[in-house]
């Protein structure tokens, strides 16, 4: 009867250890493998500042500003924009979610928040407006 509990307690000690979780692979571990490739924001480095320029007599001074925060008003693009180039030459789709700023740095990400219902989106900036 020994004999039997135990090989039912290495049953399931074998068991048990086969449950375990693995260690997520760190990027470059594997010999021969490259480092896989960042996906999201930071694949689009590098950014461009851009130069000042005028519209309409107004200079803007593009920069990078970390700790720009701004409260405002959004707009959509119209139909006559789709497929035309934006700023920094991509193709404007009018079918995706993208935004123009003034002078925060192309290509950066912003967070824009609907204020009357508090949601939120991760925001692209790849054009000037």
């Amino acid at each position: 009867m020994r004999s039997f509990h135990s090989a039912v307690a290495l049953a399931l000690t074998l068991l048990l250890a086969g449950c375990g979780i693995p260690r997520p692979e760190q990027p470059g571990s594997a010999p021969g493998r490259p480092a896989p490739k960042p996906r999201g924001p930071a694949a689009d480095t590098p950014v461009k500042i851009g130069k000042p320029y005028q519209v309409a007599g107004i200079w803007y001074y593009p920069s990078d500003d970390g700790g720009y925060d701004e409260v405002g008003l959004a707009s959509w693009y119209g139909a006559q924009f789709h497929g035309g180039q934006t700023a920094n030459g991509e193709v404007f789709d009018m079918d995706r979610v993208g935004a123009a700023h003034k002078t925060l740095p192309l290509p950066c990400y912003v967070e824009v928040t609907a204020l009357d219902t508090g949601r939120t989106i991760l925001v692209r900036i790849n054009d000037r407006g």
